[in-house]
């Protein structure tokens, strides 16, 4: 919708000054629109507003929106009809010049805070070496694993075909990002994410970005970019207005947004309305359905309000990191405004209620001593031929058989503590000016799964392995879960075997690993690769990026505490010949980003976030899976070192 058409409208349905949106005052004060006469015109407001004094012409001319003749109306009563005449008083400044208003003394942005030579504004304002989780939200490769993802899983349809499940997957890889963001700040003693539920208060936190962060400009010369404006504190929600591709202006308000809120509730509550008028079933076929109404109306539009919140009535004002995919994580608000996403999400989930397993059993035993650790250096060091064959027979000559049912808690190779610790390397801004930073960034120590399994039919089954971690203080919420890997294996007749997999071939992260900083930084996307890809549609752009698009390895799990973290491991053994998940080592990650062809269907037919895509049977973990033979967890650690061997 134009502005001048919202405008309009707006006016149509007001009765009072202070019922139009700033917007919309701005845009007369600036066009000199007269459309308040058509208004004036309309029995309807004669009957309403001027029987009482002219109060909303007279608070039109108080604000300077537009220079009516001021006239004096006069009453005159029919038996029949209410009609208005005006009297012979003809305001004196008729003939004046209009007065030009001065309406930037009204429609303020924000003064922006004074830079420092450094680029950040004084420490007493803000100081990122007191921001504790500063070198989560700003690690490079996981900005750079955002922005794929959004390249990679676009909500548009092309030759009349969507991604798989694209909606779902919006939804899944978006909590799993909140999980690992809120098991860091766990680690940190700082409470989970505060959901931005309220489009109305002010909002305190401000965001201040990293000083060598910048952007191209519609308008701007080609190769000229501008930085991203910082965030003042204690800003609110306002309606803002665009501009398009196409030059024309659009608007979203407030009241829309909280509109589209309510809207999407109804729907999941099980009812229907002119936006929404097919119900909304309780089944996990209707997941995408709600996930993609979640991500184009609600969290697109509200990205847009966040990302101008600084100058919500600017026109071709540079927006913050929150417009667009390639910077939002940096910001603290993006965690806000995902977890309010997430929780729309998880209400419709716990209508669905607790998930009953008793359809994916397999006759398969695993038990908690079963779940084994071992650091890849340490193993090197005790069977460097173990490489070749991920230590599956190692494991099985000291895990297995004569020791297959032994507590292996205090052998040698085998550790219930992972290891992580923060690197520093020169950073090059290759998105941006190509300027050079210091930076620390998080690093895990390599280590392998094994898995003892036991199959309990005569038969060979084939398995899926799904294996899981979360704080141990946040078991028992479903969405805050953290799913590391998922992979097949298959087990003759009544066969008892350990199975490995290394944590550098998870299916979670982008592969190959990158280990390197040059493998780090081959995941950017520089001006000019994105001046190739600019000569693409948008599928066939999704396709060329698949390969760069995963979870980065360097955070593939939390950085824990230096005295020690506490987690929860827990792997759940699905039905493997149902479930499709794919055996070969391929790039990317598909348990993110989906298959790799704009066709491809996503290589598992379980919901996204199985088994915990659903609440816990009486708000219990330890309710939800006692009992069942194919399940096992256990406590492990994650502690944050000052070094240790890298292979």
């Amino acid at each position: 919708m134009s502005v001048s058409n919202f405008c309009y409208n707006q006016v149509h349905s007001s009765s009072h000054i202070a019922e139009l949106s700033p917007l919309c005052i701005r845009h007369f004060k600036e066009n000199s629109d007269n459309i308040f006469e058509k208004r004036l015109q309309s029995s309807w407001t004669k009957r309403t507003m001027f029987q009482k004094g002219s109060a909303f012409q007279q608070e039109l001319n108080n604000r300077g929106i537009v220079q009516f003749e001021r006239k004096d109306f006069v009453e005159k009563r029919d038996t029949n009809d209410t009609t208005i005449s005006n009297s012979n008083s003809i305001d004196k400044n008729k003939n004046e010049e209009k007065k030009k208003p001065n309406f930037k003394e009204l429609f303020k942005d924000p003064p922006q805070v004074k830079l420092m030579a450094d680029g950040w504004p004084d420490k007493d304002i803000y100081d990122p070496a007191k921001d504790k989780m500063y070198w989560w939200r700003n690690d490079p490769v996981l900005n750079q694993h955002h922005e794929h993802w959004h390249i990679t899983m676009p909500s548009g349809v092309y030759n009349g075909t969507s991604k798989d499940r694209e909606g779902e997957n919006f939804i899944y890889m978006h909590r799993h990002m909140l999980a690992r963001y809120d098991a860091d700040r766990w680690c940190l003693g700082i409470p989970p994410v505060n959901p931005l539920v309220d489009y109305v208060h002010p909002i305190p936190e401000a965001f201040y970005p990293p000083p060598f962060l910048s952007q191209s400009m519609d308008g701007r010369p080609d190769g000229v970019r501008v930085p991203f404006p910082a965030r003042p504190p204690n800003q609110v929600f306002r309606d803002i207005v665009t501009t398009g591709d196409d030059n024309t202006e659009s608007v979203f308000a407030v009241k829309d947004l909280t509109n589209i809120l309510d809207e999407i509730e109804i729907w999941i509550d099980g009812k229907t309305d002119q936006v929404h008028p097919s119900k909304l079933n309780l089944t996990d076929d209707e997941a995408t359905s709600l996930g993609g109404d979640i991500e184009v109306v609600l969290h697109n539009i509200g990205h847009n309000m966040l990302g101008y919140i600084m100058h919500p009535y600017t026109l071709n004002a540079a927006p913050s990191v929150l417009v667009g995919a390639r910077a939002g994580t940096r910001d603290p608000l993006f965690w806000r405004w995902h977890r309010h996403i997430d929780n729309i999400y998880v209400k419709w989930q716990n209508l669905l209620g607790p998930r009953n397993f008793s359809d994916d059993m397999p006759p398969v035993t695993i038990r908690e001593k079963d779940l084994i650790l071992s650091f890849t250096d340490i193993l090197l060091d005790v069977n460097k031929d173990g490489v070749n064959d991920t230590w599956v027979k190692y494991a099985n000559e000291k895990f297995g058989g004569k020791y297959f049912d032994k507590d292996l808690s205090n052998h040698p190779v085998v550790t219930k503590t992972l290891q992580t610790k923060m690197k520093i390397r020169d950073y090059v801004w290759l998105e941006d000016g190509q300027d050079h930073e210091k930076i620390q960034y998080l690093y895990p120590r390599d280590w392998i799964w094994f898995i003892r399994a036991q199959n309990d039919s005569p038969n060979p089954v084939t398995l899926t392995f799904r294996i899981w971690i979360a704080p141990i203080d946040f078991i028992d919420k479903h969405a805050y879960w953290i799913e590391i890997d998922k992979f097949k294996r298959t087990l003759g007749p009544y066969e008892k075997t350990v199975v490995s997999q290394k944590c550098d071939n998870a299916v979670v992260i982008r592969k190959p690993a990158q280990k390197t900083t040059k493998q780090m930084d081959d995941t950017a996307i520089t001006p000019w690769q994105k001046d190739k890809l600019d000569r693409l549609n948008f599928a066939q752009i999704a396709e060329k990026v698949f390969c760069d698009c995963g979870w980065p390895y360097n955070m593939i799990i939390p950085r824990g505490s230096k005295t020690g973290s506490t987690f929860k491991l827990f792997v759940y053994v699905s039905d493997g010949t149902n479930d499709l998940v794919r055996t070969d080592t391929q790039c990317g990650s598909v348990l993110l980003c989906g298959g790799e062809k704009w066709t491809d269907k996503v290589p598992d037919i379980k919901p996204f976030g199985y088994p915990f895509d659903r609440p816990f049977k009486d708000g219990s973990f330890h309710k939800t899976f006692q009992g069942m033979k194919n399940v096992a967890h256990t406590d492990i650690t994650i502690k944050w070192v000052e070094d240790f061997p890298e292979v």
